[in-house]
């Protein structure tokens, strides 16, 4: 499933990106348990439907949204959260390509921050990006 393999092609960006700094990312379902008082991002693929644009099928166009959740403890500048949504922006921009065992795609909209989610102990600012891309069948 071509999702799967755009999913991989940001992870790998990401992964990359992150080894570089003191962040962890926690990804889709797998395990993770922050530290306390930990920043870290929480990243996963919101699918959308799957379409083909020619009458023959011989593609299939795959769009959706990745959501990089910056997660902060309670009382953290927001200084912190925009720095990493600045180096986000940087790492993804708009027509970055996003290749993959067969899928050929791109970012089609910027990395950009949701409302910020206020919890008790942590805040959340949701950051998300579009992508598209063809994969044959």
């Amino acid at each position: 499933m071509s999702h799967a393999r755009a999913r991989q092609a940001i992870e790998m960006k990401l992964a990359a990106w992150a080894s570089a700094r003191p962040i962890r990312i926690a990804y889709g379902t797998a395990e993770f348990k922050p530290a306390a008082g930990e920043t870290y991002l929480r990243a996963f693929l919101l699918p959308a439907s799957t379409s083909s644009r020619y009458l023959a099928s011989e593609a299939l166009e795959y769009r959706g949204i990745y959501q990089i959740s910056i997660v902060c403890p309670s009382g953290t500048p927001s200084a912190v959260h925009e720095a990493i949504t600045d180096e986000l922006n940087a790492l993804l921009p708009v027509d970055s390509e996003l290749v993959r065992a067969g899928f050929e795609g791109q970012i089609i909209e910027p990395p950009s921050p949701g409302p910020t989610i206020i919890e008790p102990a942590t805040y959340t600012v949701p950051v998300s990006l579009t992508y598209m891309g063809l994969a044959d069948q």
